[in-house]
């Protein structure tokens, strides 16, 4: 009953510190480009292009971030 207890408060504590980084920080840098803009192509390294995924800003809003607009889209429109 206690480890169950212990297991459940440190799961919380993980939850609650990623949504705080998620409204503190709601954008994180891209994968692809490590917050760049450009990347590297890999048939020639010499050349650099713009990054699609962030669209050459060198951000990307968290899942967390991204789950809760949703969340409040559709709590408004319904």
């Amino acid at each position: 009953m206690r480890g169950t207890l212990v297991a459940t408060g440190v799961l919380v504590a993980i939850a609650l510190g990623y949504v705080l980084s998620c409204i503190i920080r709601p954008f994180r840098d891209c994968w692809l480009c490590d917050g760049k803009a450009h990347h590297r192509s890999k048939r020639n390294p010499k050349l650099s292009r713009p990054c699609r995924w962030c669209r050459s800003t060198g951000k990307r809003l968290r899942i967390g971030r991204r789950m809760w607009n949703r969340a409040r889209r559709v709590h408004r429109d319904a």
